[in-house]
């Protein structure tokens, strides 16, 4: 990280050291990546206002979410196949975002269990984003071992009737790693696509 003052710096560190594939897979976005442009521009509108003359003596970036309190107003977002990052995977990420004091939300099409995590980073807040599938079993087995691990919330993603076309990891003939991927295995085993819009 020497070197990294900025987001985008540590971005190209990491294009120096990961794979072609991997970087594609974790910086790249749906299509010809319009709505990722357009999600930079907005966020680069976002400005912070500054105050002068006030007491600045005691500050805090703490904030509450669904009531957990968190350190900072950054939540961790679902990212599926972390492996294809750090062999580490989601545990790393798990043991990161407790020790930053925040929230983690592990993916439906995670690299690692929830109760994996949970393991990796005891006490720690944590949330799992879910898909439904057609198979409800399938479904309702990822809640419970959700639930059981510890997870306080469940954020359900209604937006992936189909996955999306992503044209960098085509370019590269990149496929993600489904074998590493144990709740979306178990779907795919018993036949479980997820639900239609």
């Amino acid at each position: 990280m020497d070197g990294a003052l900025t987001l985008d710096d540590v971005e190209r560190l990491a294009g120096e050291i990961m794979s072609p594939e991997a970087h594609a897979y974790v910086t790249g976005g749906a299509a010809a990546e319009r709505t990722l442009r357009w999600n930079r521009e907005a966020f680069s509108r976002c400005r912070l206002r500054p105050r002068v003359l006030v007491d600045v003596s005691a500050v805090s970036t703490e904030t509450t979410v669904l009531g957990q309190r968190i350190a900072l107003p950054v939540i961790v977002a679902p990212t599926a196949f972390q492996l294809v990052v750090h062999p580490e995977r989601e545990l790393a990420t798990a043991r990161g975002a407790a020790a930053a004091g925040t929230i983690m939300c592990l993916s439906t099409v995670a690299t690692a269990s929830p109760t994996e995590v949970a393991a990796a980073a005891p006490g720690a807040p944590r949330w799992f984003q879910l898909y439904v599938f057609r198979d409800r079993s399938v479904t309702d087995d990822m809640i419970a071992e959700a639930i059981e691990s510890g997870c306080s919330a469940v954020m359900l993603t209604v937006d992936l009737p189909v996955v999306g076309v992503r044209e960098r990891e085509q370019r590269l003939a990149w496929t993600a790693p489904e074998e590493h991927v144990p709740s979306f295995v178990l779907a795919r085993k018993r036949g479980a696509d997820l639900v239609d819009p």
